[in-house]
């Protein structure tokens, strides 16, 4: 077999089992070691996020809150905030440098206050009851609580959202580039197995032991996030990329996030599909009770979660070796295309027919679910943050991940109120008993466009060089024919020098 030359000096690779990432350099060894801990950091993480949100939704939904106020409370105003900090914490997070790197110090800095967070939302029901006892009985008790859970939850959002921005930033600065997309098949494994076993052996319980849940993640979350940040070093930085006409200060910031972010086509198509398929998406937040109209159980509903999670799991293998063959948007593209043609018509079939039993509609639903539902989630389990690891700027990634997500969180905040009100009208004209069905039809309306500009949006790609010569644009316009023929030269040595270390 023909061998590529050995790489230059300084090169992506040094030597055969040596792995470079920045200043970081890597044997297997070690390579093994840093997987295990940002791994357990992603499984401590997902415990803690599937646990905050079924909860909160039973318990809004046990206090008698309508689904409106569940958007507005549960999805509205924590995105809204998120939208606000998110960018700021995003490019502070690029251009912040410290012995701890520029990741870290974020997470831990935060830890300690959002556990505490968590303490309080699991005695959520009582402190409500005492805050109630300074109104009397002029003001509902369920009221009271309610909007305890939610000042409580604005507070845990406000401290979650240093972590949830630059956690995930974390991944493109420690990882080499060549196994990104393999780290992150294996990531979203042990996400879905965390999920799994939550959904399978602990969601059952989530109206009847609120406290005790709350608490264990606490625990989880404290102890075993504090374990990844201590045993994961990030490597040195080069100076951060100056403001937009070289001035210091707030203003240039926002200048320079607005110009570098907003001043090409290439990203406009992904923003705005990104908020349209977000609006789309809100009404995922009543999926639990369409489950539980269709006649499913708690339980029932864990266990397909359970399953689907474990299935998702195996196959996101699979797509992730796609996505390093094919390339993350394409695979991307097939799943859009088969979520439009067969997951959501599948999903509408409860609009036309209603099963005899309970145990009918159980298999029925873990038909869907494993059978269509999942295979297509795997393909599109790429999206994010694979997808948009080749697509930003490494030097911004960050920041651009945080526009990404402004443009999310603008569809969600507007989505969750506006799916909660199509619901209640659903709920007048056919009852509430059929009103959750048409959720799918939703998610169909808003999915449609949204694929329309992925499509734009490889194009796009393709212009800027595709799979031989795309390098990240940013405010530049479309390289020139000899500009593109020089990075495929460029990217097939660097793709021969990985090959070679490789070996």
């Amino acid at each position: 077999m023909h061998q590529p030359p050995p790489p230059a000096a300084g090169s992506a690779a040094a030597a055969p089992g040596v792995y470079r990432c920045g200043t970081l350099t890597y044997t297997r060894r070690h390579l093994a070691v840093l997987f295990f801990w940002l791994l357990w950091g992603d499984f401590c993480y997902m415990v803690m996020e599937h646990v905050t949100g079924p909860i909160m939704q039973l318990k809004f939904k046990a206090l008698g809150a309508s689904n409106f106020e569940m958007g507005l409370l549960l999805s509205t105003i924590p995105m809204t905030m998120g939208a606000f900090l998110n960018p700021i914490i995003s490019f502070k997070s690029d251009r912040f440098r410290s012995r701890w790197g520029r990741r870290i110090p974020f997470i831990l800095g935060t830890l300690p206050f959002l556990c505490a967070c968590l303490v309080l939302l699991g005695f959520g029901d009582r402190i409500g009851v005492w805050i109630h006892s300074f109104f009397g009985d002029g003001v509902s008790q369920a009221k009271v609580t309610i909007y305890t859970f939610a000042g409580l939850l604005l507070l845990f959002t406000f401290f979650n959202t240093f972590v949830n921005s630059v956690f995930w930033y974390l991944f493109n600065d420690v990882v080499p580039e060549h196994l990104l997309a393999r780290f992150m098949s294996w990531f979203r494994i042990v996400s879905m197995g965390a999920a799994a076993l939550y959904n399978y052996y602990v969601f059952p319980y989530s109206g009847s032991h609120v406290m005790e849940i709350m608490c264990g993640a606490a625990v989880l979350y404290g102890v075993g996030f504090t374990l990844m940040c201590l045993n994961v070093k990030e490597g040195e930085y080069p100076p951060p990329p100056p403001y937009v006409g070289n001035r210091p200060g707030p203003i240039a910031a926002i200048k320079t996030y607005g110009k570098e972010c907003h001043s090409l086509p290439h990203y406009w198509y992904l923003w705005i599909g990104t908020f349209i398929g977000s609006i789309g998406g809100g009404i995922g937040l009543y999926n639990l009770f369409m489950n539980q109209k269709i006649g499913l159980s708690l339980e029932q509903i864990g266990h397909i979660a359970a399953y689907t999670g474990i299935v998702v799991g195996v196959l996101i293998l699979a797509s992730g070796w796609l996505a390093d063959r094919f390339h993350p948007i394409r695979v991307v593209l097939v799943g859009g295309i088969l979520n439009i043609a067969l997951v959501l018509p599948a999903n509408m079939i409860w609009l036309f027919w209603t099963p005899e039993s309970n145990e009918t509609a159980y298999y029925v639903a873990m038909a869907i679910a494993l059978g269509i539902a999942a295979p297509v989630a795997a393909l599109n389990g790429v999206w994010d943050p694979p997808l948009l690891m080749r697509l930003f700027p490494r030097s911004r990634y960050g920041q651009f991940c945080s526009t990404n997500n402004l443009w999310r969180t603008m569809g969600g905040v507007l989505g969750a109120p506006v799916a909660g009100m199509f619901v209640d009208v659903m709920v007048k004209h056919v009852g509430e008993e059929r009103a959750y069905f048409y959720i799918p039809v939703w998610q169909l309306v808003f999915a449609i466009p949204s694929f329309v500009l992925l499509v734009l949006m490889y194009r796009s790609w393709k212009r800027y060089g595709g799979d031989a010569a795309y390098v990240p644009p940013i405010d530049e316009a479309p390289p020139t024919e000899a500009q593109l023929a020089e990075r495929a030269r460029a990217n097939a040595d660097q793709a021969g020098t990985r090959r070679w270390s490789a070996h």
